[in-house]
């Protein structure tokens, strides 16, 4: 009995080892499919013009990633716009109902596989060839490359494990009409706590060829101050609009934070297309940067100053017309109603705006003259102060009032601002500060150097801390003839540094005090808590003008 018991045991502890290696056998396998697999493909987007008639030969680049061997397939698939996101869908080719029209079908791969060797690439070879009786205006197709052979005709391979995609638009010479508009330029929100926008721009194309909308929007404050500029389709091949269908484009501005420049902004929109002709499209935007708390807070203490102020000048013009002889009080009461006759004599007082002052000078000259010391005349002035408090004190109300004034339109009036641009798109979203964006704008027509890259070990970082925006940008060009490569520009948000500092990583330290000697003798810092990431960053101060 004991013996067959244990035969049992025996039996069901083997099936559930079996049991057990082979589900860890097939997650393994199916882990190791999931993550090896990996395609990717270049060039992803061809923009080509052509007539009708024309053959164009050309190719398409699949890397396999993987260790392993890779067969892929190619299918060639019409393309349309899906909603105003910048994505698409992919139409299979129905040949019987377009005859010969689409793109898709124009286009011919050599063949339908490739076998890719593991980290290899394959060119896959394919053919344009536009028929003579081609449509004039935009025509768009794709191609799929997958892991999976097409399911069949007119039907498109989306149940494969792994797909990447290559874009044709062709633009066929002709009757070609290129018409957009902005159908909407607004911001997400009309007021805001703190200088941050989120905007909105949709963009209709009206014609039969694609357009790619270029342009930016520049951003101003009350007193028509730039206070940003934000990029839009500068140096990218994407951001397409096609024929029939509307763009929504979507970005957000940040702005440097700062009590003396809120109010009202206004945004204006500026975009050029065509290729034929260019057109320009604008619109305007405006929203209000509000901080209510700290805005309550300043009107607050404004309208008690002013109350104050108002109080004192009431109580100076009651002090200059008692002196000039005229009871204040029996004016406002009104004087008795009285005839003049023939004969009489009219006796006219009049109030003089200075009497207070002459007299408070007179007085305090008098006291002054009874002293003959400085402590003396100390106490004396002291006691005329305390006296005299209320025009005093409204002396000094005017004074802040009027400071406080000056000091806020002449921040508001200041030329401009550190400010962060960030672009979103459906794959994608960049982020650009106001230093990459004055960088580029000064650089359209120059080459960033790059040829260091390779024996330069370390990242070189330029964050502007002086109160100059520009300042990376201006700096970036001096570095690069010196041979340094700079990685990225950045702004900084925070405290405006007077002297320049260089944090540099400790192994980096010879560096870091040549880099120093340089640029005028900059402070040094190390920064030991990221020792394992090589990187030296230079904080811009207000000293690094003398090095420009």
């Amino acid at each position: 009995m004991i013996l067959t018991l244990v035969k049992k045991c025996k039996q069901l502890v083997s099936i559930a080892l079996c049991v057990l290696l082979f589900l860890c056998a097939q997650s393994a396998l199916t882990h190791a499919q999931g993550r090896g697999l990996s395609l990717s493909v270049t060039p992803t987007l061809f923009q080509m013009s052509a007539v009708a008639g024309q053959t164009w030969s050309s190719g398409v680049k699949v890397i396999n990633n993987n260790p392993h061997e890779l067969t892929i397939y190619a299918q060639v698939v019409n393309f349309a716009p899906q909603g105003e996101s910048g994505e698409g869908k992919f139409l299979p080719v129905l040949e019987k109902s377009t005859e010969g029209s689409t793109l898709a079908e124009w286009i011919t791969v050599a063949q339908e596989s490739y076998t890719i060797p593991p980290e290899q690439t394959v060119t896959v070879p394919l053919m344009v060839s536009v028929p003579t009786d081609a449509a004039p205006g935009g025509h768009f197709a794709a191609i799929l490359i997958g892991t999976k052979p097409p399911e069949g005709e007119g039907k498109i391979q989306v149940s494969t494990s792994q797909i990447v995609t290559s874009l044709f638009f062709v633009r066929i010479a002709g009757d070609v009409t290129e018409e957009g508009s902005i159908r909407e330029f607004r911001t997400v929100e009309r007021f805001t706590d703190t200088p941050n926008a989120d905007y909105e721009v949709r963009f209709e194309n009206k014609g039969n060829v694609h357009l790619q909308p270029q342009g930016e929007i520049i951003i101003t404050n009350m007193w028509g101050k730039e206070r940003g500029i934000i990029p839009i389709n500068h140096q990218t091949h994407f951001g397409n609009v096609l024929p029939g269908s509307i763009r929504k484009f979507e970005f957000n501005w940040k702005g440097e934070p700062s009590f003396t420049d809120i109010g009202r902004y206004k945004a204006v929109l500026t975009l050029a297309y065509g290729n034929e002709s260019k057109k320009f499209e604008t619109a305007i935007a405006y929203f209000y940067v509000v901080p209510v708390k700290a805005t309550l807070i300043f009107l607050g203490a404004l309208g008690a100053l002013i109350a104050v102020v108002r109080w004192s000048l009431k109580a100076y013009v009651r002090r200059m017309l008692l002196l000039s002889g005229i009871d204040p009080f029996e004016q406002r009461a009104g004087t008795r109603a009285s005839f003049v006759r023939e004969g009489d004599v009219r006796v006219v007082r009049r109030a003089s705006v200075s009497k207070p002052l002459e007299v408070g000078y007179s007085d305090l000259r008098k006291r002054f003259s009874l002293t003959s010391t400085l402590l003396e005349k100390c106490n004396v002035l002291y006691t005329f102060c305390a006296l005299y408090k209320r025009f005093f004190g409204a002396l000094l109300g005017v004074f802040v009032l009027v400071t406080t004034l000056g000091i806020y339109i002449f921040s508001g009036q200041e030329s401009a601002r550190d400010y962060v641009v960030t672009i979103t798109n459906p794959d994608t979203t960049v982020e650009l500060s106001s230093e990459e964006i004055i960088d580029e704008q000064s650089r359209t027509t120059q080459v960033h150097v790059a040829a260091e890259q390779e024996s330069q070990a370390f990242s070189l970082t330029l964050i502007n801390s002086s109160h100059t925006p520009g300042a990376a940008a201006k700096l970036r060009p001096k570095l690069e003839a010196l041979g340094y490569v700079v990685a990225n520009l950045e702004s900084d948000f925070g405290e405006v540094k007077e002297r320049s500092v260089i944090v540099y990583s400790p192994a980096l330290a010879e560096v870091a005090f040549d880099l120093s000697k340089k640029m005028g003798g900059a402070l040094l810092s190390a920064d030991s808590a990221h020792e394992g990431d090589p990187h030296i960053h230079y904080y811009i101060g207000n000293d690094s003008e003398m090095v420009y």
